[in-house]
């Protein structure tokens, strides 16, 4: 009987650290994109519009509008996601470019559901790339006063 107790024990301890290790982890924005970067260097951000009305593209150079990007995408919680069928009404396409390297980062935000990541000049090329989840109440209202 005891020989039993400790199996089921065991198997329950087991599975418990399988679902804990393959379980999605929950990322900020800044984790996974932020931490890699060196905000005070970034130059310029450029946005480009997609919806129904077709595409636009902003250039922002005024460190105090990219000071409050930057921050509103900050405010994203993201969950790892492998999802490529997103339906979306509108997106950005954001290039993130430093003084030193010109391209560091692309971020396509789809409406306020997804997110999608690549470093340029990455490491590791096989982890440039990461689509997430928004799982937050994101308000994309920075991004889409650019285009106002």
């Amino acid at each position: 009987m005891k020989r039993l107790i400790y199996l089921a024990a065991a198997v329950l301890i087991v599975i418990g650290l399988g679902i804990f290790y393959f379980s999605p982890k929950n990322f900020t924005f800044k984790e996974a994109v932020l931490d890699k970067l060196d905000t005070n260097n970034v130059a310029s951000i450029e946005i480009i519009k997609r919806d129904q009305q077709g595409e636009h593209t902003k250039n922002v150079t005024d460190s105090e509008e990219i000071n409050e990007i930057l921050n509103s995408l900050s405010a994203a919680n993201l969950k790892k996601s492998g999802s490529s069928d997103i339906q979306f009404t509108e997106s950005y396409w954001i290039t993130v470019k430093t003084n030193d390297e010109g391209r560091a980062y692309g971020i396509t935000l789809y409406d306020s559901d997804y997110m999608h990541t690549f470093e340029y000049d990455a490491a590791a090329p096989k982890n440039a790339s990461k689509s997430y989840k928004i799982t937050n109440d994101f308000d994309a209202a920075a991004i889409r006063n650019v285009f106002k």
